[in-house]
C-alpha cells in the first residue's frame, strides 16, 4: 500500500514538473516567432488598432508513449524531417524546427518506463498551425 502511494506521489510531482516545462516551452516558442514590442501608450481606437495586428496561434498536444524519452525524441526529429521542417535541432530530449513562418517543438520527458510527450506548434495562420499539430500528433 505504501509503495502504491509513493509511486502515485511521484506521478503527481512528475505531472507538475511537466506542466511547468510545457508553460516555459510554449512561451519560448512564441517569443522566438513574435518579437513583442511594448504596447503603445496612446490608444487611437479599437477599430483601427487591430487592422494590421497579427495574433500568434499556438496549438499543442500531449500524450504518454510506451517508449523511452530518448526514442520519443528520435521519433520526433524523424517526424519533423518527414513533414519538411527545416533548421531542426535535437537537444537531448527536446526537438524543434521551422516550416515557413511556423515553429514546432516536441519535448519528451521520462516517466517510469514510458515517456510523456508535449508538442506545440505556433504560427500566424490558425488552419496551418492546427494541421501541422495534428500531423505531428498522429505520427507520434
Amino acid at each position: 500500500m505504501i509503495k502504491l502511494v509513493m509511486s502515485h506521489s511521484k506521478g503527481v510531482i512528475s505531472a507538475i514538473i511537466i506542466g511547468v516545462i510545457i508553460a516555459v516551452s510554449s512561451s519560448m516558442i512564441l517569443d522566438y516567432i513574435y518579437n513583442e514590442q511594448g504596447p503603445d501608450e496612446r490608444i487611437v481606437s479599437s477599430d483601427t488598432a487591430d487592422i494590421n495586428t497579427s495574433r500568434p496561434q499556438l496549438w499543442s498536444h500531449h500524450k504518454i508513449l510506451d517508449v523511452s524519452a530518448e526514442e520519443c525524441a528520435i521519433t520526433g526529429k524523424k517526424i519533423l524531417q518527414t513533414l519538411g521542417f527545416t533548421s531542426i535541432t535535437k537537444n537531448d530530449k527536446y526537438v524543434y524546427g521551422n516550416i515557413g513562418s511556423n515553429r514546432a517543438a516536441i519535448k519528451c520527458v521520462s516517466l517510469s518506463d514510458k515517456s510523456f510527450v508535449y508538442t506545440a506548434v505556433a504560427g500566424e495562420n490558425v488552419k496551418v498551425v492546427e494541421k501541422l499539430r495534428n500531423k505531428i500528433a498522429w505520427k507520434l
